[in-house]
């Protein structure tokens, strides 16, 4: 329910969460936006106590699909907005969204909003950006020496 959602707890893919929480990771949304999503067949909800709940699964197939089984947990927190990892990463939220449209970073797509898992985020920092030679901008930086005789 969503309550496990709230506490913490890595919920399963038939667990439910409602509207708010959908909301609340993915920082969009409104009911206008649900309605369409439904009516459109994209987005399904299930009748739960006379609520409406949506399925994991469905969230993730909704977003784009459902993540690796090995880092499945990390799929479950709420999702960054591109200004957020552009934060992170230090760079221009121009280059996050070029990235995630070549496909380079992975990101998620929530109706016509990119949006990143956390964890993702910080792999790709790790394998892309640390492997990177000593460049800034195609230019080498110079790292500065210490005066001999010191």
């Amino acid at each position: 329910m969503a309550d496990e959602y709230q506490t913490g707890v890595v919920p399963s893919l038939t667990t439910l969460i409602d509207r708010a929480g959908l909301i609340r990771r993915w920082q969009h949304g409104s009911d206008a936006f649900f309605w369409r999503q439904e009516r459109a067949g994209r987005l399904l909800p299930v009748l739960h106590g006379g609520l409406l709940r949506y399925r994991w699964r469905d969230v993730f197939e909704f977003e784009g699909g459902l993540p690796p089984a090995d880092r499945a947990a990390e799929y479950f927190s709420d999702l960054m907005r591109p200004a957020q990892v552009a934060t992170v990463l230090n760079c221009a939220p121009d280059f996050i969204l070029k990235a995630a449209r070549k496909g380079v970073l992975p990101a998620r797509r929530v109706g016509r909003s990119w949006r990143f898992v956390p964890g993702e985020v910080g792999r790709w920092q790790q394998q892309s950006w640390a492997s990177r030679p000593g460049q800034m901008n195609g230019i080498s930086r110079k790292i500065a020496s210490s005066p001999s005789g010191e």
